[in-house]
């Protein structure tokens, strides 16, 4: 009953900036608010996260410059500063929440796919360049959309790669009316960095943490299956039968042939005659 950690990537719809106000000039947006309030939740120092706001602001300066130069898709000229001039790097192995906390992954320059892709959406809003995250299962990427749509993979330090490359590493998931491969909305994307919050309290042992993390991922984003599976096996893990069947059916909703999801509750469905004796 392993939840399978979300190390991801957001998406990036870019577009010309033209003239508009700067990123020093812009107020907080949804997404910078949002993922700051997080930062606080999650037990962020305060000062700390002052100071990675003030960097994503010369970080949002510095690309806004280098594209007034360059003139290239805004995309490219985030991937320059973050992995050229600043040396971001990728985090694949663990699942900690400073991975994917925008404060601490601004502040060591290290970051899940879906800390490196929180920094992009950050970026881009403060640029005044819309930003679309793109959901897959186990998985989080980047996508523009001028001139032409691509997707930027920052695990790969802003590589494109193709829908089909997505599909085989990532794939299968529901194609029609589902929470994969289509842009995840400011609360869906504060549900994903919940469910990797979940992700992290398992790991460190904290459980029952971990199902408070994994019921707001579930009840902010009703069509993330995996949220509402991991949250059934933490129900599970402490004998709350009843509460772990009635997750794994919201996640058979969203997804009726998730990986593992039959195995929970073949397993589930023995406990329960267990527990009912003879």
């Amino acid at each position: 009953m392993t939840a399978r950690p979300l190390l991801c990537c957001a998406a990036v719809a870019s577009a010309a900036l033209g003239c508009r106000q700067s990123a020093t000039e812009r107020p907080p947006g949804p997404i910078v608010s949002a993922l700051f309030a997080l930062a606080a939740e999650f037990g962020a120092d305060a000062e700390a996260t002052t100071r990675a706001f003030a960097s994503l602001q010369d970080i949002a300066l510095r690309v806004e410059k280098r594209h007034a130069r360059s003139h290239a898709d805004v995309a490219d000229d985030i991937n320059a500063v973050i992995f050229g001039e600043l040396g971001f790097a990728r985090e694949i192995d663990s699942p900690a929440t400073r991975f994917f906390q925008l404060s601490s992954v601004i502040s060591e320059r290290r970051g899940s796919c879906l800390g490196l892709g929180a920094l992009y959406l950050a970026i881009g809003e403060r640029m005044g360049v819309p930003l679309h995250g793109v959901l897959l299962p186990g998985h989080f990427f980047v996508r523009t959309r001028n001139p032409g749509r691509h997707n930027v993979e920052l695990l790969r330090r802003g590589e494109a790669m193709p829908d089909d490359w997505y599909r085989k590493k990532y794939g299968p998931w529901p194609e029609v009316d589902s929470a994969y491969f289509r842009p995840v909305t400011v609360t869906e994307l504060v549900a994903v960095h919940w469910y990797n919050r979940g992700n992290d309290l398992r790991a460190a042992g904290d459980l029952a943490a971990a199902e408070a993390a994994y019921a707001r991922a579930a009840q902010e984003f009703p069509g993330f299956a995996e949220a509402h599976a991991s949250l059934g096996a933490v129900q599970q893990l402490r004998g709350a039968f009843a509460e772990a069947a009635a997750s794994y059916r919201e996640a058979a909703r969203a997804w009726p042939d998730l990986p593992g999801l039959a195995g929970n509750l073949e397993l589930l469905k023995r406990q329960l005659a267990d527990a009912s004796g003879p």
